[in-house]
């Protein structure tokens, strides 16, 4: 699905509200993220460089980095948990540190495809995990490692069932006090989004301009049923939409005058 956007605003420190970005619309910022606690480094089972067996399913064009795609050669059955986890933590690293940084320009087509093969190959990796341990949470694989499965899978658009599968894992997962349930929260309206829906919990947002030229925060889709949206939110263990939206118009003013912050994100398209 295309959909022109004017700027994706998902800064990091504001993870636990709007998720994160798109493929082609990723942070260029680098803020600090809480380390698993309690537990030591390990190094993560080996990794060899290739590209996605159904890339071209999703991967337009054969222009993109072969180099930069990650495949694995030991079959998940084999690794323990600490290795599970410590590949984890790689993809986290993979996406924040190659894909944010060395891919920040929107218009950059071999860029695009390059970041969309990525989280191919990590998708079809996270479903390896998931098929062998279930849905990893903090507790199994440390917090780094829980929360780069969910951008993981927040950006498995190329796979909704794979999507509706975590999701329903996830229910029952804060069912069972084990997630918070804002991660049900964001990747449902994921999901819808995917599926060219109205989002249900509003926090899907990108910057846009208004009737009166300025650039507002605006939902990536509609909104199913605003008038009971904050009574939603609320259950869910999340602020009111008004505050989420403030919080957004701040992050992008401070992008604009501290593009080096953390909230610093991709640049503005013309459109």
């Amino acid at each position: 699905m295309n959909r022109p956007l004017a700027l994706t605003i998902t800064p990091l420190v504001l993870l636990a509200l709007v998720g994160c970005a798109s493929s082609n619309a990723r942070l260029s910022a680098k803020a600090s993220d809480p380390a698993p606690v309690g537990q030591q480094e390990h190094t993560p089972s080996k990794v060899v460089v290739a590209s996605p067996a159904d890339e071209s399913e999703y991967v337009l064009g054969d222009r993109y980095d072969h180099e930069a795609l990650p495949t694995y050669e030991v079959p998940v059955q084999s690794l323990s948990i600490q290795e599970v986890r410590a590949e984890l933590e790689a993809m986290y690293e993979h996406d924040r540190e190659l894909v944010s940084a060395s891919y920040s320009d929107p218009k950059d087509a071999e860029a695009i495809r390059t970041v969309k093969a990525i989280d191919m190959a990590h998708a079809e990796r996270l479903k390896a995990i998931v098929d062998q341990h279930g849905w990893p949470t903090r507790e199994m694989v440390g917090l780094k490692a829980t929360q780069a499965a969910y951008m993981v899978i927040q950006h498995a658009g190329h796979d909704v069932e794979f999507q509706n599968d975590c999701l329903a894992m996830m229910v029952d997962l804060v069912r069972a006090g084990e997630l918070p349930a804002s991660y049900v929260a964001l990747l449902t309206d994921r999901i819808r989004v995917f599926s060219d829906q109205p989002q249900v919990f509003g926090t899907q947002m990108s910057m846009a301009r208004n009737d009166l030229g300025v650039m507002v925060p605006t939902p990536t889709v509609p909104i199913e049923d605003p008038k009971n949206l904050d009574e939603r939110r609320a259950l869910m263990g999340m602020a009111p939409h008004e505050s989420f939206v403030q919080a957004i118009q701040v992050a992008y003013e401070a992008s604009i005058s501290e593009p080096n912050s953390a909230f610093a994100s991709v640049p503005a398209s013309s459109e």
